[in-house]
This record gives C-alpha cells, sequence and structure tokens, in this order.
C-alpha cells in the first residue's frame, strides 16, 4: 500500500483565481504590496504583500514553508512536487488549501467565485498526475439555500481527484453540528467524500478576536470543539456512511475529549459506544511532537493519521513526518503501517 501524507498544502498564487468567470471578475482577489520606502513606522508581523478580497488585506506569506521547493508548494512545477515527495517518503499527497484557513467573504456570489475558481484550479493539477496527487474542495456553504448548486460543485471536485470536503470548526457564523448543514452532509455521503475539520476558523467574530499571539484559539481549538460537538450531539449517526475527520490539531487531546463524550452522552441518558471512534467513523491527524505510543495505548492504532503540513512553517510542519514514523523503535510495524498507509487510504476511499 502507498504512504499517504494526509495534511499537505498549496499555495494559492494569481493563476488561482483565473479560473473565474466574466461576471465574477470583480471578485477576483488582488495582489496589495507595501513600498518599503513610504516612511510609515512597521509594526511587528506586518507583512509586505497581502491579498485584498472585498476591499480586505489578508495576509499573505505568512505561512509558508521555505524548507520545500517554491514551485513546489505552488504547484507551478508538478514534477517538481513529485520529485520531492519522493525525497521525503511520500506516494500520495493529500492537498489542502492555504488561503481558507481564514474567513475571507461574508458574500455568497463572492464566496462561490472563490470556491469554483479554487477547486477548477485544482482539478487542472489533478489531471496532470491522477495517482500521487489527490485533494480536499472547498465548498460554497455561503450558497447552501440553493442546494442543486453546491452539490453540482462538490460532484464536479469527486469527479476531479476529489477525496475530501474542506470545513473549519466554525463555517458561516455556525456550528458544525447545526441544522443548517444537515444537507449538505447528505450531499457529502452521498458522493463518498470524507468531510475533513482543518486547523483554522470561518467567523470573523472569533478570527478578529483572537488575532495576534493567541491563534490556538483561531486555529487549533475549532478542531477539538467540531470533535467534541459532533460526538456528544450525535450527528454522524446520521450520516453513518459518511467518514469524518480532524486535521493538523496533534492528537493529544484526543483521550480528554473521548473521556468528555462518554460523560456528557451519559449524563443525556444516551447510549454510550464502546469506540467512539469506529462508531463515527473519526480519524485525526497525530504529529511527531505527541506521545503516540502512549495515545495507541489508550485509543488504539485504527484511527489515527499524520502529514506533513507540507508547504507551511507552523507547529504542526515536519516533511520528514512519514519517514521519521517509520524509524521510532517504540511503535509497532503494524501500528506504522496503519497511521502511514491504511487509516488514510479508508478515510479518503483511496483503497
Amino acid at each position: 500500500m502507498p504512504v499517504i501524507d494526509a495534511d499537505a498544502h498549496v499555495i494559492e498564487t494569481p493563476e488561482t483565481w483565473s479560473y473565474m468567470q466574466d461576471h465574477e471578475q470583480a471578485f477576483r482577489p488582488q495582489i496589495f504590496e507595501r513600498a518599503e520606502d513610504d516612511g510609515a513606522p512597521r509594526r511587528a508581523n506586518q507583512r509586505r504583500e497581502y491579498w485584498v478580497i472585498d476591499e480586505r488585506l489578508l495576509s499573505k506569506g505568512s505561512n509558508v514553508g521555505q524548507d520545500v521547493p517554491a514551485d513546489s508548494r505552488n504547484m507551478t512545477s508538478i514534477q517538481s512536487r513529485l520529485d520531492h515527495m519522493d525525497e521525503i517518503g511520500v506516494d500520495i499527497a493529500v492537498i489542502f488549501p492555504t488561503l481558507f484557513l481564514r474567513p475571507l467573504t461574508r458574500e455568497h456570489d463572492v464566496d462561490f467565485a472563490l470556491a469554483r475558481a479554487y477547486n477548477r484550479w485544482m482539478a487542472g493539477i489533478w489531471a496532470e498526475e491522477k495517482t500521487r496527487l489527490r485533494w480536499v474542495c472547498v465548498p460554497p456553504l455561503l450558497s447552501l439555500v440553493d442546494r442543486a448548486k453546491v452539490r453540482d460543485e462538490l460532484a464536479f471536485a469527486k469527479e476531479h481527484g476529489a477525496c475530501g470536503i474542506f470545513m473549519r470548526g466554525a463555517e458561516c457564523e455556525r456550528l458544525p453540528s447545526h441544522r443548517y448543514f444537515y444537507p449538505f452532509y447528505e450531499m457529502a455521503q452521498e458522493l463518498d467524500l470524507a468531510i475533513t475539520f482543518h486547523a483554522g476558523i470561518n467567523s470573523f467574530a472569533v478570527h478578529d478576536a483572537y488575532a495576534g499571539d493567541v491563534a490556538m484559539f483561531r486555529a487549533k481549538f475549532p478542531v477539538l470543539g467540531a470533535f467534541s460537538m459532533l460526538a456528544q450531539e450525535e450527528i454522524p449517526a446520521r450520516y453513518p456512511g459518511l467518514r469524518w475527520a480532524f486535521i493538523e490539531a496533534s492528537a493529544q487531546w484526543l483521550p480528554y475529549m473521548l473521556g468528555e463524550a462518554r460523560i456528557r452522552l451519559q449524563r443525556k441518558g444516551r447510549p454510550v459506544p464502546d469506540d467512539i471512534l469506529a462508531e463515527n467513523n473519526f480519524y485525526i491527524t497525530t504529529q511527531m511532537t505527541d506521545d503516540i505510543p502512549g495515545l495507541i495505548a489508550e485509543v488504539g492504532d485504527d484511527h489515527l493519521l499524520i502529514g506533513t503540513d507540507y508547504g507551511h512553517k507552523d507547529t504542526a510542519t515536519d516533511i520528514h513526518a512519514m519517514k521519521r514514523l517509520a524509524e521510532v523503535g517504540d511503535i509497532s510495524p503494524t501500528s506504522v503501517e496503519k497511521i502511514l498507509k491504511t487509516n488514510p487510504a479508508v478515510l479518503y476511499g483511496l483503497r
């Protein structure tokens, strides 16, 4: 079986938005470049370049890893990406977006145009290498009032190499257990696309409240919240064929959240599954900074994955994670095989 990087990334470029239709050109993201000699004082972490979407300045290049080739992280050279995957021991990369880790717009037509363009850009990349480069699509969730339109977009992505759907712990200023998303989850189940809750947030209120040095609250914690809400409110039971993943937030929190779910289900008088992860089709990315042997002892090895966070430079990034996991002496070969190969293959439907 192939080694699967369960969390890799691509860095969007102006080419990403070239797929916008004629009537969407007013929504096309622009790049604002700050003049270095403008005489204005510099703030901490101030960037030279920004994306401009809906007249908002969005940081560009703030989470870009310099330890990978530039033409690989932005996919301008497919061969460069494949060559580097060979070097770091990855057979298949599941690719997530970068810009979409934060809220971009409150307008449904802008949201749809951005999602549609990104999905077609990634479809074009997949067309050049259909076996090794898989991806998760960006859903236009602000357009869910038009279910057929959203389903058509998801179906296009599925037909063009998508193996999952990108979500954050809050979407459209709603939590993932909200009934607003029920028709969307039905579409995902029907199309056999995994729901992947990735680190990030799509709530302007949460994102802006936790600006600065408390990024964990707007990036990592929403993933934990999504896990807790779905488990306690028994949302996965409504969609037994749907697989759910919680990506790039470590897994050290997992025993605590499982314990909380059991307590809260008991207090509601609800049955508590012997194996909450298996019952709910939950999968979680671990990372080399976790106590992986301890996690396996507590929760087993059937629902853990690992990714490189390729192209980024944050606390989850480890482009050599796949090789390093295989070299850890206190993790059995069977567990390594499951984390690197079997489990991500099941989650993403790559069997």
